[in-house]
């Protein structure tokens, strides 16, 4: 099942689209039947997250908090048909932070979206950019799930 919340007010969202286009990437993912939560917020509420759980004191675009540990991308994730396994994790998404990047990129929000979306997903199911290598694995396995996502778009 796949779990939106929108609590952020800087930006209207379609969030049936953006529900949809969800569950299309975690299929495109392999992930078909997996929960995932999305949730809407504000700079504030990712900068306490941030802040939280990373050390970090400030704002960023996303933050992901897979509900499986996971050593080895996807390969520990279980193989089961067991609905209480079958939860990927919860991702946070700071609309006005991504609201400023796409302006500086001159990129609409629903371009940036999908990429964003799919790099927490891959997240969640165990990916990092730590290191040089750990982000190559992840940069190909996100180009995979786009070019697949994209394609069903056409």
């Amino acid at each position: 099942m796949v779990l939106v919340f929108n609590q952020q007010r800087a930006i209207w969202l379609p969030l049936r689209s953006i529900r949809h286009q969800i569950s299309v990437l975690l299929s495109c993912s392999g992930y078909a039947n997996w929960d995932i939560g999305v949730h809407f917020v504000d700079n504030e509420r990712i900068r306490e997250l941030n802040r939280a759980y990373r050390n970090k004191d400030k704002a960023t675009d996303i933050l992901s908090f897979p509900f499986h540990q996971v050593t080895k991308p996807e390969v520990d994730l279980p193989k089961t048909n067991l609905e209480d396994d079958m939860n990927l994790g919860d991702m946070y998404l700071a609309m006005p932070y991504i609201l400023e990047d796409c302006k500086k990129a001159n990129e609409s929000v629903s371009q940036r979206l999908p990429v964003l979306l799919t790099h927490g997903i891959c997240h969640l199911m165990g990916y990092d950019h730590e290191h040089d290598s750990d982000f190559k694995i992840m940069s190909e396995r996100e180009d995979q799930i786009l070019q697949q996502f994209y394609k069903l778009k056409e």
